[in-house]
């Protein structure tokens, strides 16, 4: 990536030249009946919109630009509403050779991936239910493509974990509280919790597409990635000879019930206890994210941050400082 600020630096008036990644990109017609161009425009530290006002601004073809590529743009950060945004003077397609390393336009987890692998192998092999523990390998162990696909996808196109690595993140963050849960509440099945974590989210490898811009597939649109798990859990359960009925049972009950309401998407409410358990770990860890990147994200200042549509409010971000740990 040439020499060039990161959009979480960004301030307001300050001028920006250099590469974006164009996430979104369209041509619209303003209220003065004149046509401009409106983008999402990101690197690896965040996004922000973009507007040319005057399509004649752009060099080269017009046709060119178009969500999924990369741009040189020069212009100057502006606000509105308390969002910071590119007012932008001009803008050209950009081959990707020009951009040169192309992993600085992609958000990332701040965990390396080889290090989060490696908890997860630990807590497979941790896992004391024979079945349970043939059904984990199988998917994350030995089915090599999955194991990859896993490791790379973001957790959700923008709501959550939003970066390469960032379900696998996501799936041993929540492991972790389930872990002080089960110890905490004995009642509960652990290898159950354990595999309806891993499973729950385990269909957004084909659900979202994370080349380049964060979107949804073909059969993300057409299925969800509820109704993929589902159909992959129980693909993987007929290949295990002996399989017992009730656990697969179970097991798809927690992934169907995850989302915890039906207008959420899930086409059952939790009825056990590991499946409560699971809904209500995914849904905190998920908000929880949120909340603190609003927490730490300062564009436009303030005690508050914007409305979040994902939690149904703004932050507050003044935080009282942790006493020493003796």
């Amino acid at each position: 990536m040439p020499d060039q600020p990161l959009i979480r630096n960004l301030k307001e008036g300050d001028p920006f030249q250099g590469f974006l990644l164009a996430q979104e990109a369209a041509y619209k017609i303003s209220t003065k009946g004149s046509e401009y161009l409106e983008l999402k425009l990101a690197d690896a530290s965040g996004d922000l919109k973009g507007f040319l006002w005057d399509v004649r601004a752009i060099e080269g073809d017009l046709e060119a630009i178009r969500a999924d590529v990369f741009l040189r743009v020069k212009g100057t950060v502006t606000s509105y509403n308390g969002r910071l945004q590119l007012k932008l003077d001009k803008a050209r397609f950009a081959l990707d050779a020009e951009v040169g390393e192309l992993s600085a336009f992609f958000p990332v987890s701040a965990r390396p991936v080889p290090e989060m692998l490696v908890e997860l192998d630990g807590i497979i092999a941790s896992v004391r239910d024979p079945w349970i523990g043939q059904l984990l390998k199988a998917l994350f162990v030995e089915d090599g493509d999955l194991r990859a696909a896993f490791a790379l996808a973001p957790a959700a196109k923008s709501m959550h974990h939003a970066y390469l690595g960032g379900l696998l993140e996501h799936t041993l963050s929540i492991l972790g509280m389930a872990e002080r849960a089960c110890a905490h509440y004995r009642g509960l099945n652990r290898d159950l919790v354990v595999a309806g974590v891993f499973l729950h989210d385990v269909g957004k490898t084909a659900e979202l597409s994370y080349q380049r811009s964060f979107g949804y597939t073909d059969a993300g649109n057409l299925l969800g990635h509820i109704a993929l798990e589902a159909d992959w859990i129980s693909r993987a359960v007929g290949k295990i000879p002996g399989f017992p009925e009730e656990l697969r049972m179970q097991i798809l009950h927690i992934i169907l019930s995850h989302h915890g309401r039906l207008e959420f998407g899930s086409p059952v409410l939790p009825k056990t206890p590991e499946a409560l358990l699971v809904h209500y770990l995914d849904d905190l860890d998920g908000k929880l994210e949120v909340m603190f990147r609003a927490v730490q994200d300062d564009a436009g200042g303030g005690s508050w941050s914007p409305y979040s549509r994902a939690l149904e409010r703004m932050v507050y971000r003044k935080r009282w400082p942790e006493a020493e740990r003796t």
